[in-house]
This record gives C-alpha cells, structure tokens and sequence, in this order.
C-alpha cells in the first residue's frame, strides 16, 4: 500500500469506477513521458481509506475498460494504448500482452461480457482471453477509430475520424450517417437506441443508428467524453464538464465551494449511481448529491 499520488509528480489520464466506494485511475510522469519512456502509474482509490494500492506498467496506457466476473473468471481491468500494447489486471495476476504488433489502440470497452478496444487504421479486435485477442476489423473502415461502446440490439458502435460513426454486428458493418467530417472521439448509446457522439468544435451528433444529426450548439470547445447520467447527457472538454439540456443547450455544471475541479476530460458511470470525471489535474465522484475528491 502507499500514498496518495502527488498531482505535483503525476498527470492524470483516465479512470473507471471499480464500486461506489473505489475507482481506479490512471497517471503519467510528464518527466518520464518527455523521454520517450512507454510507462503507466495504476492507482486504486478506496473511499475512508489513506491507503492506495499503487502499481506500474511498462506502456503507455490510455483508456481501460472494466470486464463483468463471469463463471470462473474475476472481474478484470484492461487497459490498452500506443503501440498495439495491452495489460489485463484481476486480483490473481497481471500480464502484460501485445494486441496487435505496432497499432495504436485509443479506446477500449466492455462488449457483451468482453472488451473490445479500436485504434488506427479500423482496428477492431476482441479479447478472447488474457493473453489472446481476434481481429474483427472491416474493409469498409479504415478511419482511425476513437470510441466505441455496446449497441443494445447487438455488437456495437465505433466513432472516429471524418465524422464516422459505424454499427458492427459481428458479420457486417453499417456506416451511418451523421452530418459531419469532425473527429468524433466519445460515443454513447441508450437501451432504447439513442446514440449520442461528442467531438471537436463543439460538436454532438444525436439520433438513431439510420438517422444522426449535429446539434446546434454555438460551442466551438473540442470534447473529449460522453455519457447518460441519470436521464442527462454529459459532456466534458479539457476545461468544463457540460449537461445537455435540450438539442441547443449545455449547462455548465457547479461543484459547489468544497469541491471545486478546474480540468476535465474523461468520464465514467457506474450503474447510474455514481459519474466519474477526470481531468489532467482532478478526479472527482459524484453520488447524485454531492461531489467527493478522489484526487
């Protein structure tokens, strides 16, 4: 066990809430990240506790992903980055892996009981165990992909370069159209089938996987992450963390005086209990009452 990390050492990247009471973050040393050294800090918060777990990873890690427990496998942590590189993490083990040689990985997320993490190029592969990965890439995209998460009705949905928004079923791939050539960096998409896309220029695109659109929104932030937080959608930037409030709106969200974060950039829910928000300099959670600083 060990410290806290020092946000005078570390910047943030990402995180992923663990409970309502844990979450896990990830950091780098910008000395260490000047030179070149592919290297990642993995801390784990637990709330009531002065006491993290803290361990490190010899890769770049960028985005992670947490797999459900199923049968005789725990529950996992996966985290993938630059590089084609990949670290699996349950209470019994850690391996270090390679996805695909010499890809870069930009998002990885929990499909139908497994990950799935996308790059450049269309990459799209599969973990099929902690040490084996399939490659369902398409044709038809050759993007560089940025976001992914589960369509409801079935596989899933990717955003990327050039506006792209794609449904894979596991045989074909649907290219939809959304009415944009920005980069569209975060994805969402509810059980009913709504999809919601976040990028640069202060772009959102809304609709159905037949029938996407831009909102117009007169924001001009790029965004970087977006999720459903009980019945709302949130968007963060590198500067503010937004609620939609209908299609021509964000409403800045208040942290109140005790809790008050200056960066954003990524963002996580747990069961529609808890949101997650993380930026280069903070790490805040938040219950649907009050906000608490993870960091």
């Amino acid at each position: 066990m060990a410290e806290a990390p020092s946000l005078e050492q570390f910047n943030l990247r990402t995180g992923r809430i663990l409970n309502p009471d844990s979450a896990v973050v990830l950091l780098e040393d910008p000395v260490i990240a000047a030179q070149d050294v592919p290297y990642t800090v993995i801390a784990i918060w637990k709330r009531g506790h002065d006491d993290w777990y803290r361990g490190s990873i010899e890769h770049d890690g960028i985005s992670a992903a947490i797999i459900p427990p199923i049968r005789d496998r725990e529950k996992q942590l996966v985290i993938v980055g630059p590089s084609g590189k990949c670290t699996v993490m349950d209470s019994k083990a850690v391996t270090l892996g390679t996805i695909r040689e010499d890809y870069d990985f930009s998002s990885v997320a929990c499909v139908e009981g497994s990950a799935v993490a996308v790059g450049i190029n269309g990459s799209v592969n599969r973990m099929l165990d902690r040490d084996a990965w399939s490659d369902l890439s398409h044709p038809d995209v050759s993007e560089v992909l940025e976001g992914i998460c589960p369509y409801p009705k079935g596989g899933f949905l990717v955003s990327g370069w050039n506006g792209l928004v794609a449904h894979y079923d596991g045989k074909n791939v649907e290219r939809c159209e959304t009415g944009t050539n920005v980069i569209l960096t975060g994805i969402l998409c509810d059980d009913t089938g709504e999809i919601f896309a976040c990028g640069q220029r202060g772009t959102i695109v809304r609709g159905t996987k037949d029938a996407l659109a831009p909102l117009d929104l007169s924001m001009s932030e790029d965004f970087w992450s977006i999720v459903r937080y009980q019945e709302s959608i949130y968007v963060a930037s590198t500067t503010g963390l937004y609620r939609l409030i209908d299609d021509d709106t964000l409403e800045l969200v208040k942290f109140g005086d005790v809790v008050i974060p200056t960066t954003f950039y990524h963002l996580d829910v747990y069961q529609d209990t808890h949101l997650l928000s993380v930026g280069m300099k903070d790490a805040v959670l938040f219950d649907g009452t009050e906000w608490t600083r993870i960091l």
